[in-house]
């Protein structure tokens, strides 16, 4: 279970608000009930920035059959997963001993807990998958493209930080639901689950489940973490103003899943807010061009910069703004130089470049 400071209100998160309940989650992923565990052994740990702070609350804990009538065996399984809920919430709750996460240091650790004796090994881990350490660092990424996850894959094989989980079963939940700071957009959490699911095929797992999904509770009050972190920013819209012209900047990967020109559900925000911005600067016209990296053939880029600039102005006419132009211009006008050093991607530049930029021109 992930007790990093992103997974976790602090004492700034108002109570009320909505958090991760990192306990109830664990309970619900697939075949976790204790009822399911009859039979094995369970180890339950937490862990944050450094595999050396992993530490096993529970320690290869037998868990033997439940007996007695059905009404028996209820309360008993009942009590069983009471316990266990209770003991989740006490490890959520203590301290990180550093900032940070290391998921990829976590896997090791229980890959180590459960031995290379025969039988079934299962390895759930709890955690948003976010400010990580290492290799998996996200606090540059685009979140918008395969090949940057293929990318961060190998520097993590060439750095030996990729566990071997040959034959575990492993699932990740909770990828993307941190308790602070800013939440993914819908095709950035599905570029964050796929980022994972490369990361855990990787290590040779039989299996790999990501879910990008958490169940939720209440804060409390003065609810307290030991250490900060770096939160991972995502792209935002931006703004700038140049003469009698403001060109509003909606990152790609905010209205729309890689190499698609159709809008995601979780655009709308951001295009509700670019209206309303629109209407307040009271334009005289209003111009919307496309524009995509370096990567993939001149032609496709125009298509799809284009079709992206055209799938904008439709969103804004159905919002009452009149456009006056579409363009779609590739990678020709880039934001952010150079996509490349010494031969090697800079993703975030290119994240930086697939844009869709709407000029605004007022009156003097």
């Amino acid at each position: 279970m992930d007790r990093s400071p992103s997974a976790r209100a602090d004492r700034t998160t108002p109570p009320g608000d909505q958090v991760p309940d990192w306990a109830t989650t664990v309970l619900a992923a697939r075949e976790l009930d204790p009822s399911a565990l009859e039979g094995g052994t369970l180890s339950v740990a937490g862990f944050d920035g450094t595999r050396a702070a992993v530490s096993w609350a529970v320690d290869r804990a037998f868990i033997t059959p439940v007996m007695g009538n059905d009404t028996l065996k209820k309360d008993r399984r009942d009590g069983r997963r009471d316990c266990l809920r209770q003991r989740l919430r006490q490890l959520a709750a203590e301290a990180p001993s550093t900032s940070r996460t290391d998921v990829l240091g976590a896997l090791a650790a229980a890959e180590d807990q459960l031995g290379s004796k025969g039988g079934r090994r299962r390895i759930v881990v709890a955690t948003d998958g976010l400010t990580n350490t290492g290799c998996a660092d996200l606090r540059s990424a685009g979140f918008d493209g395969t090949a940057e996850i293929k990318a961060a894959v190998e520097r993590c094989r060439k750095t030996g930080e990729l566990p071997d989980l040959t034959g575990a079963e492993v699932t990740l939940v909770g990828i993307g639901h941190a308790a602070r700071g800013e939440a993914p957009s819908s095709p950035q959490t599905a570029w964050l689950a796929t980022f994972w699911t490369r990361m855990c095929d990787a290590t040779g797992a039989s299996s790999c489940e990501v879910a990008a999904t958490a169940r939720v509770r209440r804060a409390g009050k003065n609810t307290r973490v030991g250490e900060t972190e770096a939160e991972v920013t995502f792209p935002a819209v931006a703004e700038q103003q140049s003469g009698r012209s403001t060109t509003i900047t909606l990152p790609g990967s905010v209205l729309f899943a890689t190499d698609s020109g159709e809008l995601s559900r979780s655009a709308q925000s951001a295009l509700d807010d670019a209206a309303l911005r629109i209407n307040d600067l009271d334009p005289v016209s209003v111009a919307v061009s496309g524009h995509t990296d370096s990567r993939g053939s001149e032609q496709h880029g125009r298509q799809l910069s284009l079709a992206r600039a055209r799938a904008v102005r439709s969103a804004l006419t159905e919002r009452g703004i009149t456009v006056a132009s579409v363009r779609g211009y590739s990678d020709d006008r880039p934001r952010c130089t150079p996509e490349y050093h010494d031969g090697v991607p800079d993703y975030a530049a290119m994240a930086c470049n697939r844009r869709v930029e709407i000029t605004v021109t007022v009156r003097r």
